[in-house]
């Protein structure tokens, strides 16, 4: 036995002995101290003060960490399986073409193995520092020491552990001495059993059976079915009280809780279903229109079915009209049996009346916008991006995907309109403004295109095309027309 270590004279077993601690006033007889202690040859040290102070692991001796290592060869890991799980997902085993890019690892893949590299980098550090700082520890030894509470407040400790391998009970002792401690003590084992107490355990287990209940109730909710509504721990919005669209109400004399609508109010992004100036026709107007419907109508005149007429429904329709209405469902006809008649008193067959066509929308005739230069040259601009391509820059209807179609000749291809036809020179402009909207034809609507304005400008610029076909001298100012002459005349 070691002469440090005195005998058991009494026959009890000696507490449990963890080293020194040495007490200092300030930081650098800390320093000092630990610095001594370092030169002595010991390693398994530690210091414990009310503050962080400089060069302290320096003074311990302690050596670089491994963490960074650690971390490095964990991000590397992350970034190699990303890149190898992308390159086999996209090259291997579903290779799927996304816009076009190349199968395999691509500029693409960066930001996969980027979030990769960092997730293991974190996880490597956090469970790293833990491993190395050997935690967690819910105990330790200097707690014993009634002294140490004082290390968060305004006093510095130095702890030598009894596990170094150069530890000698009676050399540290006699180190730690020489270096002016205000208190030098013993780190040893405070003598309460090792063993938690039985109640403990049950605690634990008590705890743990528990915090299976909300689980099994939550599963059991989960599996079952039941007429009743969930049960609600925080009623937030599904319980306050309000009403529902389709619930009564006392509040109002309707009894309705929907109101509505304002009259004269606009809604909130359905001003261009009320306005002229987004439709081309005049919506006030186009309400107080007759309005036409196609009725299956059937008159029955000497055994004889006449076809249906579309009929005109308006106010000053009368129920006098001798007319039987059909239900739309097929059902048998029963023709009456006339008696049979000679050719000479057979009636002229009945001539059926004509569907008159169903009125035009009120188009706007006068164009809602300036016929200034600035608007014509943005109904130019407009024109010649979206236009021009099929019907050609001067409107003739010979723009360059007309020609590639009219040049392939496979007979499905109809040719676009020309602007200078009298038909389309006799449409009012809102029917123009229309067309560019919505369409025609094969022609689709440009309306999520080009703004309202700018399609008010094509239909500037387009009478200003057909203007120009029939343009005449007189349509020209005088002062332009000698400089005219004189470009014709060479």
């Amino acid at each position: 036995m070691s002469d440090h270590k005195p005998k058991n004279s009494t026959g009890t077993k000696a507490p449990k002995a963890f080293g020194w601690m040495a007490e200092y006033p300030d930081e650098h007889q800390l320093l000092d101290a630990a610095r001594k202690v370092r030169d002595s040859g010991y390693t398994d040290t530690d210091a414990f003060t009310p503050f962080p102070v400089h060069g302290i692991d320096e003074a311990l001796g302690i050596k670089p960490t491994v963490l960074p290592f650690i971390v490095l060869c964990c991000g590397f890991t992350g970034l190699c399986l990303a890149l190898t799980m992308q390159y086999w997902m996209n090259g291997v085993d579903y290779m799927y073409i996304i816009s076009g890019k190349p199968m395999g690892i691509t500029p693409a893949s960066i930001p996969v193995s980027f979030e990769m590299t960092i997730l293991f980098s974190a996880f490597s550090t956090f469970l790293g520092m833990i491993a190395l700082n050997k935690l967690p520890r819910f105990s330790n030894p200097v707690f014993t020491n009634p002294r140490f509470d004082r290390a968060t407040d305004d006093k510095f400790f130095l702890y030598v552990s009894a596990s170094d391998k150069y530890y000698n009970r009676e050399s540290v002792k006699e180190l730690l001495g020489g270096t002016s401690p205000e208190a030098l003590d013993e780190v040893v084992e405070d003598g309460s059993p090792a063993e938690l107490p039985k109640f403990i355990w049950l605690g634990a287990l008590l705890l743990v059976l528990t915090g299976l209940i909300p689980l099994m109730i939550v599963l059991n909710i989960r599996e079952s079915f039941s007429e009743k509504p969930r049960f609600h721990v925080f009623l937030d919005m599904d319980f306050q009280p309000k009403k529902k669209a389709q619930q009564q109400t006392t509040v109002f004399a309707d009894g309705r809780t929907m109101r509505p609508q304002v009259a004269g109010t606009v809604g909130r992004g359905q001003l261009e279903e009320q306005d002229a100036f987004y439709l081309g026709y005049d919506p006030n107007d186009l309400a107080a229109a007759p309005k036409w419907t196609t009725a299956k109508l059937v008159s029955v005149q000497d055994g004889t079915v006449q076809p249906p007429v579309d009929t005109p429904v308006t106010e000053q329709a009368t129920k006098s009209e001798e007319v039987k209405a059909v239900d739309p469902s097929p059902q048998p006809q029963t023709v009456p049996a006339v008696a049979p008649v000679t050719s000479a008193d057979q009636p002229p067959a009945a001539t059926p009346t004509p569907a008159p066509a169903a009125p035009e929308k009120p188009w706007i005739t006068e164009l809602p916008i300036e016929a200034n230069e600035a608007n014509m040259k943005l109904g130019e601009l407009k024109f010649q991006i979206y236009c021009a391509t099929c019907h050609g820059y001067a409107g003739y209807g010979d723009g360059l995907v007309h020609k590639r179609a009219d040049a392939l000749a496979q007979g499905t291809w109809l040719p676009p309109t020309s602007m200078h036809i009298d038909r389309v020179k006799a449409q009012p402009v809102g029917k123009i403004f229309n067309t560019i909207s919505k369409g025609q034809g094969k022609m689709a609507g440009y309306a999520n295109a080009i703004t309202p304005k700018e399609r008010w400008a094509i239909v500037l610029y387009i009478r200003a095309l057909q203007r120009s076909r029939d343009a005449k001298l007189d349509d020209i100012p005088v002062e332009k027309r000698s400089s005219l002459e004189e470009a014709g005349s060479k």
